[in-house]
């Protein structure tokens, strides 16, 4: 049986989702959209090519009316508490797009109800998805190098948008890099390293010349369980381009690895890379698995499977895993805010 879901947002990447992704897992069905009015539903069922999915003007209307199994939350991080605790609260599953939520205490209510209700509550870390970012884990996770003792990240890019109003929206967000990108780097973080991060000293300075409303280059010292020291530095208005991942170096106590995923687009493996080198500095190429599902696309699946037979990967990003992740964020941006050492909470 189809796991039947009802999908609420259809902008730009709502219907990326609903053409690109959605169309790839065969175990899910879209029987609803949610927008808020009819003149919204007409311009996006011609954006979608869908003459048969019906439109609703309110989530429980819709979820009323389909008996869907979950909700497919793709809206702005700050619709995000509402929709998801509305789903929740009458049964149904949810994948909600990160951020997950605008803070950790928000979190930590919709966790409470998502587990009184044994139901299931993801978020779309896809980066999670990708087979460098998991060949890199299983490295650390194995010991076959030693114990990891310090990593540094560089991303660099320059965002280029469909349209106008996407570039306005994108330059006029709160915290564009730390909070929209920045959140899959805290979290691919915790999930490769295998420690939960214990303080963060983050600035973010806004030059001159930048379109950003609020800063779009940021760096960061993350300290880790273990005293594993992470530096990150990213920014949105480089020249030049790194994987969305960015660039990863990892020195552990017998080798290293340098590794990348998700590159200039999330529906091929052109960015995914791992290298090691070990011994005396033999270089080599880790195999990577890439005739399987990545990306969002994997992360759908996952979803869908996590609702009907309750398997789970070791990665599976949970919102009582992701919480940690959000803590991080809203460390980093109380450091740039204060100019101080942020101790990270959950």
């Amino acid at each position: 049986m189809k796991v039947r879901l009802v999908q609420v947002g259809l902008g730009e990447w709502g219907v990326n989702w609903a053409n690109s992704v959605i169309p790839q897992i065969k175990d899910v069905e879209i029987v609803g959209y949610v927008v808020r009015s009819q003149e919204r539903a007409a311009a996006a069922r011609v954006r979608l090519g869908d003459h048969v999915t019906p439109f609703f003007l309110s989530l429980e209307e819709a979820l009323k009316q389909t008996a869907a199994d979950g909700v497919l939350v793709l809206t702005t991080t700050e619709a995000h508490v509402d929709l998801v605790s509305r789903a929740l609260a009458v049964g149904c599953h949810v994948l909600v797009e990160k951020p997950f939520v605008p803070s950790v205490a928000e979190a930590r209510t919709l966790v409470r109800m998502a587990e009184d209700r044994s139901l299931v509550l993801m978020v779309n870390q896809n980066f999670r998805f990708f087979p460098a970012a998991q060949r890199a884990a299983d490295l650390v996770r194995q010991g076959k190098l030693g114990e990891i003792a310090a990593v540094s990240i560089a991303f660099r890019r320059m965002l280029t948008y469909e349209s106008e109003a996407s570039a306005t929206w994108h330059h006029e967000l709160q915290h564009p890099l730390i909070a929209d990108l920045g959140i899959h780097h805290f979290d691919l973080m915790r999930m490769v390293i295998g420690r939960e991060p214990v303080s963060v000293f983050c600035t973010a300075p806004r030059p001159s010349w930048s379109e950003f409303n609020d800063p779009g280059t940021a760096a960061a010292i993350v300290v880790f369980e273990g005293d594993v020291t992470v530096s990150w530095t990213a920014s949105w208005e480089a020249r030049s381009d790194t994987p969305f991942s960015g660039d990863w170096y990892m020195q552990c106590q017998r080798g290293e690895v340098t590794w990348a995923c998700r590159g200039d687009r999330d529906v091929t493996l052109d960015g995914d890379r791992v290298m090691v080198v070990e011994g005396h500095g033999e270089n080599r190429a880790e195999a990577l698995l890439r005739d399987q599902l990545f990306g969002r696309a994997a992360v759908l699946q996952a979803f869908a499977e996590a609702t009907v037979s309750k398997s789970r990967p070791w990665f599976f990003p949970d919102g009582s895993d992701n919480i940690k992740s959000l803590a991080l964020m809203e460390a980093a941006i109380q450091s740039c805010e204060t100019g101080t050492v942020v101790q990270v909470r959950v």
